[in-house]
């Protein structure tokens, strides 16, 4: 393409030449993504699979990161009553104190040592439980584990929000929930220290060429996605001059906290006195077979919308309906069946709130993950004592108002999406934020010279 001069230009012609320029650089763009474009046997393949260096980044980028953290969070210790309880309460103990100090930490020390390192540890501790040899070992073991896989969600979130861009990010959040949820694995775990690349700017992965590096730099310097900087005490009070920090965490926490009570569901089946114990095992996954399904229907129709929080909404109306449906307990059986695999249904509310906050955040690389950190925190404060008051063993399956609760929070988790919406807006329209070329948010109380000073001083060291 030559290039045009153009002199004395009024505004109206001004933006019929910016409109012109979109139309010649889509024009460019659809060019040349013919040209890089694969087939097999004929069949045009989806843009994904392109020859181009940017998709080729991207492929390596899954091949490498989202394999990386295959680790798991549920370990089903085959106890019942009041007694599992309190070793879920133990293990939410461990996850309260360990998931803000460690996501501090792994400002100072490179993600790629300290996940893997905590996720060795907490692998050995589930051994551990093997040979327990009472409750109270048992005890100290979940918490220990609670406090290593702390780090565990926050941190693998923030190295996602830290190399994927918005076109990409809200299906890898969705789908990364369901591997994050796999078993545990000390290959895996061995595996991340080779594999997770920290950040772009700062990545020492041997799998990545210098010019891929620097494509993966240029690809969050054009969404204008901050890297995540080195921890100091003043970073860590202007966190707080925000309003991100507030409605983020609360958007996270009441939607998390509360919207568990597919837990229960073999419970009320095992009541119903019809089914075998292989059936009372596999019945409730077809709750996780709905949810994995309409993740990634959310994931790719978030990506493609640019629009996080109608799919957010939509999410957390299904999981509020399955609470109200199940709490009604004198309706039909197949009424508390929906009800149950609702519930479930809606987990990718969570995911994509995280996709959302990495966006709207992206200016902020210290705020983006201790904003999980914060909020998953909270989550497992209100379950350490929530569960036993909401969910008494004793009463099981017929819960007085666990259910009826849970519906009203996830309520109130709806009305904060729309107080950040209200937020934005605000400070859009008194011009504390603006939008910039590829329509993102960028905050005036994020100045730049925070990336100047990560430049020039590693955000981490080894």
């Amino acid at each position: 393409m030559g290039s045009v001069t153009v002199a004395n230009v009024t505004p109206d012609q001004g933006n019929d030449l910016k409109a012109v320029a979109v139309d010649i650089h889509e024009s460019d763009q659809d060019d040349s993504d013919a040209d890089h474009r694969q087939y097999f046997l004929g069949i045009k393949l989806p843009r994904y699979f392109n020859k181009d260096n940017d998709k080729r980044l991207v492929r390596k980028l899954d091949i490498f990161l989202l394999n990386a953290y295959v680790s798991g969070m549920k370990e089903d210790l085959s106890l019942y009553g009041n007694q599992l309880n309190y070793f879920s309460t133990t293990f939410n103990c461990g996850i309260i104190a360990g998931a803000v100090p460690l996501m501090l930490l792994s400002t100072r020390i490179r993600p790629s040592i300290v996940l893997p390192t905590c996720e060795l540890i907490w692998t050995f501790l589930v051994m551990g439980i093997a040979g327990a040899q009472n409750a109270g070992a048992v005890y100290g073991l979940r918490f220990a584990i609670g406090f290593f896989q702390g780090i565990a969600f926050p941190g693998f979130a923030a190295l996602l929000g830290a190399w994927y861009t918005p076109s990409e990010l809200g299906k890898r959040m969705a789908l990364w929930l369901f591997i994050f949820n796999g078993l545990i694995s000390l290959p895996i775990a061995l595996w991340g220290f080779y594999a997770l690349p920290d950040q772009p700017r700062d990545t020492k992965a041997k799998w990545l060429k210098p010019q891929e590096i620097s494509l993966a730099i240029d690809r969050m310097d054009r969404v204008g996605r901050r890297p995540i900087q080195k921890i100091t005490w003043a970073r860590f009070k202007g966190i707080w001059a925000t309003w991100h920090i507030y409605l983020f965490v609360a958007c996270y926490f009441l939607y998390g906290a509360f919207s568990w009570g597919d837990g229960y569901f073999n419970l009320w089946l095992q009541s119903l006195g019809k089914y075998t114990v292989p059936q009372l095992n596999n019945i409730p996954t077809a709750g996780q077979g709905a949810a994995l399904i309409n993740s990634i229907i959310s994931g790719v129709v978030s990506d493609w919308l640019q629009n996080r929080p109608v799919v957010i909404v939509a999410n957390m109306i299904l999981c509020l309906a399955g609470n109200a449906l199940v709490a009604v307990w004198e309706s039909p059986e197949w009424l508390k069946f929906t009800g149950y695999i609702l519930i479930t249904a809606g987990l990718p509310a969570q995911s994509i709130t995280i996709a959302w906050l990495n966006e709207v955040c992206q200016g902020n690389g210290a705020l983006r993950g201790l904003i999980v950190s914060f909020g998953k925190t909270l989550v497992y404060a209100i379950n350490a004592w929530a569960l036993v008051l909401l969910f008494p063993a004793v009463d099981a399956p017929h819960y007085d108002y666990g259910y009826q609760v849970c519906a009203g929070m996830i309520g109130l988790a709806i009305v904060t999406v729309g107080a950040i919406l209200f937020q934005i807006n605000r400070d859009l329209n008194n011009g504390k934020a603006i939008r910039n070329d590829k329509g993102l948010l960028e905050f005036k109380a994020w100045p730049a010279e925070d990336l100047d000073t990560q430049e020039q001083e590693p955000s981490h060291k080894t």
